[in-house]
């Protein structure tokens, strides 16, 4: 039984307009609400706010704090990221790319340098399951060539079933972090890249969660108001899990911030809210 699914990451911008143009006309998300100071934009057919733009007042610098590493636009299939590609060699982009493994997948940043992964499963019976929870990933050279036979047309708009599939945090503890997500939360490391890197996840994922030091370990927590995120949302899918989450952040005397019956906010240990969701 799944347990959870990531929903809406929540990134603080300088330039409004300018990032909802990003977001809908390239990345291809639809705008679903819209405010002077907030943009959310997802899957208009399925509902599902994916990010959300909120215009900043007096931004901090976020160059020597804790905070995104990219975001991660999990597609529905191979087919739909080989229509991505053609978009974004048609369009000229810079992206990068790798063959992760389990995963196949684009990078980009957004204009404002928050960073980007579209990607698409490969079957779980590829993965390279160890003992333990282990899952181990790999960086090697795409398959474009191969994946562009699959579409002979660009894709546009993000398709349909299009899903938050995980965020990948700048963080300056590792100590810290695994001790949040697998003791309070529960979470199972899944993958650790020679200290650099650490993967956590549920449900026999690769991972909903990663980590790295890649920018050092000196890094100062996130302030509220630092430019990239601001907060990301956990959607858990039964009331055991839901209630299981609180009561572990509460024996552990961490932040539990009501918002309804369904619905709390938290921190992590990188000062990152995370909006916990009973997705009914």
């Amino acid at each position: 039984m799944h347990t959870l699914e990531l929903g809406v990451v929540s990134l603080n911008v300088r330039h409004l307009k300018d990032q909802a143009t990003f977001y809908q006309e390239l990345i291809g998300l639809d705008i679903l609400t819209q405010t002077d100071e907030t943009v959310t934009l997802g899957i208009e057919a399925d509902q599902q706010p994916l990010v959300e733009l909120n215009q900043g007042v007096e931004l901090v610098p976020r160059d020597t704090t804790t905070g995104l590493y990219h975001l991660a636009l999990l597609l529905p299939s191979r087919e739909a990221l080989s229509g991505k590609l053609r978009h974004f060699i048609e369009e000229k982009i810079a992206i990068g790319a790798a063959d992760h493994g389990y995963s196949e997948a684009l990078y980009l940043e957004d204009p404002e340098g928050n960073g980007i992964e579209i990607y698409a499963d490969k079957p779980e019976v590829s993965w390279d399951k160890r003992s333990g929870d282990q899952i181990k990933g790999v960086t090697l050279e795409l398959k474009a060539a191969e994946i562009l036979t699959l579409t002979e047309q660009a894709i546009v708009k993000m398709p349909t079933g299009t899903k938050m599939g995980h965020v990948h945090l700048s963080v300056a503890s590792f100590v810290e972090n695994e001790k949040f997500y697998r003791e309070v939360l529960n979470f199972r490391l899944t993958d650790d890249l020679g200290g650099a890197a650490r993967f956590f996840a549920l449900d026999g994922y690769h991972h909903h969660i990663g980590t790295n030091i890649w920018r050092g370990t000196n890094l100062e927590k996130r302030q509220k108001t630092a430019l990239g995120i601001q907060s990301f949302e956990m959607q858990w899918l039964t009331i055991e899990s839901f209630n299981g989450v609180k009561n572990n952040l509460l024996a552990h005397k961490l932040m539990v911030e009501e918002i309804t019956s369904n619905q709390f906010m938290t921190v992590d240990p990188n000062g990152i809210a995370i909006k916990m969701t009973l997705k009914k």
